[in-house]
């Protein structure tokens, strides 16, 4: 998948998350304001966030703790996210609803930006060139994040379950697990067709947060997940967009087990772990993503100062993970915008402990001052890693493998 023009994408049926209903049509999003925003950003570096939760409803729905606070501010935090050089967004699913819901999304996304640069091109008769700077590419991923595989694969497929689901359009959770393994890998099949789907994933393990899934549950249907998406040739190519939260090596030996020793191509994303883990899955053949999560302490400054820049991805996985002031590599952030807490919030504002796609410079400035060199050197060499593994075009105006 390498260089596709832009072209046509088809319309999927819209599906719904447990969680909300926002699809892109209700988020009223004004493409010129955006596009408006990317032809006037002063910024020379780009950036992909390879991992952002921009189905969280304190960005669709504005709503914090189950109340709601303000009116959905996509367009301002996408608007904030050019300006800032981010030009690929990766929406971030972790059960079958939400992988449903990213992948109608990004299709609506892309016919609001097919349609935009459609008439602009009738009008200005410009070149794709001349457009593609100010585009703003959208993918997703699919899959069950580890955390939620007791949830996806045992509690909902249970006949006695009595679903949370308000919507009257979703189709109901299959009753059988592998059921909900094979409607995930029809979305990615679906998906991939025209790029929308860009990795399998967010999945893994994750032992921090064993209450919500015992570790067997978690290794068990990682590999069931990754046996599965391999069983179709059109996913092989698929990067992986992984979760390893305080396992030791447990991901690593499951992931030899299941390559047979071949190389893996994908992320490990949000690392907090040692240099040893990170080299060892460095050399499996993984980048590593870095966000807010992984520069807490000095021994994660330590760990990241060791990794080369070429084994590196940055990500945000917004609204979580941002570089805190109580975080080791926070002096070395130089970019801030002025934020309100939710209770007060003022359109064109940040939301204070919201993290949004543009505070993917701040990871990067952190990663620079680490390394002692600067933060273009560092967006630069990261950006062409995310570029190579997802198979970007950098030359067309969709996303392409």
């Amino acid at each position: 998948r390498h260089g596709h023009s832009f072209s046509l994408l088809p319309k999927l049926r819209t599906f719904s998350s447990s969680h909300s209903t926002t699809t892109s049509s209700s988020l009223l999003l004004n493409v010129d304001n955006i596009m408006s925003a990317a032809a006037e950003r002063k910024s020379k570096m780009k950036f992909v966030d390879i991992g952002a939760n921009l189905l969280d409803e304190r960005f669709t729905k504005g709503e914090y703790f189950g109340k709601v606070r303000h009116d959905p501010d996509w367009e301002q935090v996408l608007q904030r996210s050019v300006e800032a050089g981010v030009t690929h967004l990766i929406l971030t699913a972790g059960t079958l609803r939400e992988s449903r819901r990213a992948l109608t999304l990004v299709h609506d996304l892309r016919q609001k930006w097919e349609e935009h640069y459609n008439n602009n091109a009738a009008v200005t008769n410009k070149s794709d060139e001349d457009d593609n700077s100010n585009m703003l590419h959208f993918g997703c991923t699919i899959g069950v994040h580890p955390t939620r595989c007791q949830q996806e694969f045992v509690d909902r497929c249970d006949p006695e379950y009595k679903d949370d689901a308000t919507e009257t359009d979703l189709p109901p959770h299959p009753n059988d697990p592998q059921q909900v393994l094979q409607e995930l890998k029809a979305l990615a099949v679906e998906g991939q067709k025209d790029q929308s789907v860009c990795a399998i994933g967010e999945f893994g393990l994750d032992y921090d947060r064993l209450e919500f899934c015992p570790k067997e549950i978690q290794q068990e249907y990682f590999q069931k997940q990754l046996q599965t998406f391999q069983s179709a040739p059109e996913l092989k190519d698929l990067p992986l967009f992984l979760h390893n939260r305080n396992v030791g090596r447990d991901l690593a030996e499951l992931l030899r087990k299941e390559q047979n020793a071949a190389a893996c191509k994908g992320v490990v994303h949000s690392f907090d772990g040692s240099i040893e883990l990170a080299n060892e899955f460095i050399e499996m053949g993984l980048y590593i993503g870095l966000n807010g999560c992984s520069l807490k302490t000095e021994e994660n400054l330590q760990v990241v100062k060791q990794i080369p820049l070429d084994k590196i991805l940055l990500e945000t996985d917004c609204p979580y993970c941002d570089v805190k002031a109580t975080h080791a590599g926070f002096p070395f952030v130089k970019k801030k915008w002025e934020s309100k807490n939710y209770k007060k919030f003022e359109k064109g504002k940040m939301v204070k402990g919201r993290n949004e796609p543009c505070q993917i410079v701040q990871v990067a400035e952190v990663i620079a001052g680490v390394k002692d060199v600067s933060v273009e050197t560092v967006a630069d060499a990261c950006y062409a890693n995310s570029m190579a593994l997802y198979g970007f075009s950098s030359s067309s105006s969709s996303l392409s493998y």
